[in-house]
């Protein structure tokens, strides 16, 4: 007996729901075709938290990482003699200006992912991605410098017994010594950016005021707080937040216009300020701020609510970098 042909309504409903099945995993398929195997990073971050981070991103998303490590000057400048043909998907390194400074090497950041960061480090010019927050401190040597003789403001800096005896880095190639410069400014203007260059020996690495401290090279450093952070365990070291101000700025992470991989580029900037990724920057990484709002702060940092806090001015520190930084040489002319 011959079966009767089943319902043409069933017959496409069952094929309608194989369409829609293949839809979606060719969708799956296509979402992970379109992450590229392979991501370049420029980064003048300490080495240890961005392998931590990028073995990290490799783990879950299988992507390979090429690290290229530089100061934050020298990175823009490489990104910008490459621009006709780029090497980098990522530069991460500098403060959350150094994107808006040179928009035509960047592209802007906007993602879902923005909306756990809390509002105040968030990039009003689009470009940053904002990773971690950061303040600017004052770290001393307790061998070279006696606990009653500590400065405690800014304006303690500028007394010739300092002479020869504060390092800090060269603004034109340290993006954080750049928004310490910018700090400065808003507290007491050109005045005090000179008179505190008149006692300082200025090194051209980021790493060097905290480096040259803890080592016992110079008694004072400006340095960013997780630089400083990193001697604290060594006993040798003290860190003071200025009561004159503390510059609270956002760390910088970029993706760079016209990158090789610039899928890849957006998973790991999407990765990295997510709240995994932030709880444990706050849990290994004791001097980084975390941004995500819904991450603890490591309770050994002074909360920024206890602190005389600058909100560091992203648009004008961009807008003027390069009339500030030809300032600067000015005064540093004057003062050698």
């Amino acid at each position: 007996m011959l079966q009767r042909p089943q319902s043409p309504v069933k017959w496409f409903g069952a094929l309608a729901a194989l369409v829609t099945l293949a839809a979606l995993l060719g969708a799956a398929f296509a979402q992970d075709a379109q992450l590229e195997p392979k991501l370049v990073l420029y980064a003048s971050h300490p080495t240890e938290m961005v392998d931590f981070f990028t073995s990290r991103f490799t783990e879950e998303y299988g992507v390979e990482v090429e690290l290229v490590y530089a100061g934050t000057g020298e990175l823009l400048a490489r990104i910008g003699a490459e621009a006709a043909r780029p090497q980098a998907d990522l530069m991460w390194g500098g403060g959350s200006d150094t994107g808006a400074s040179k928009p035509e090497l960047f592209l802007p950041y906007d993602s879902p992912a923005l909306e756990g960061v809390t509002p105040q480090y968030r990039d009003e010019a689009g470009y940053n991605v904002p990773f971690d927050a950061f303040t600017m401190v004052l770290l001393y040597n307790k061998d070279l410098v006696a606990a009653d003789a500590v400065p405690q403001t800014w304006a303690d800096l500028t007394d010739p017994k300092w002479k020869g005896k504060v390092v800090h880095a060269n603004p034109a190639t340290s993006g954080s010594a750049y928004a310490a410069m910018v700090g400065w400014l808003g507290i007491g203007g050109w005045e005090l950016v000179e008179a505190l260059a008149r006692n300082q020996v200025i090194a051209e690495s980021s790493s060097a005021p905290f480096t040259q401290v803890g080592q016992g090279e110079n008694a004072i450093g400006v340095a960013y707080e997780e630089g400083a952070f990193r001697w604290l365990p060594s006993g040798k070291v003290g860190i003071v937040y200025p009561s004159d101000g503390v510059l609270v700025g956002t760390g910088g992470l970029f993706i760079v216009r016209g990158g090789p991989h610039p899928n890849a580029a957006r998973a790991f900037a999407d990765f990295v300020i997510a709240r995994e990724q932030q709880q444990a920057l706050a849990d290994n990484f004791p001097g980084r701020r975390p941004t995500h709002k819904d991450v603890q702060l490591n309770p050994a940092m002074t909360p920024f609510e206890e602190l005389n806090g600058i909100i560091y001015p992203v648009a004008e520190a961009a807008a003027r970098r390069e009339e500030y930084l030809a300032q600067w040489r000015q005064i540093m002319l004057r003062t050698r």
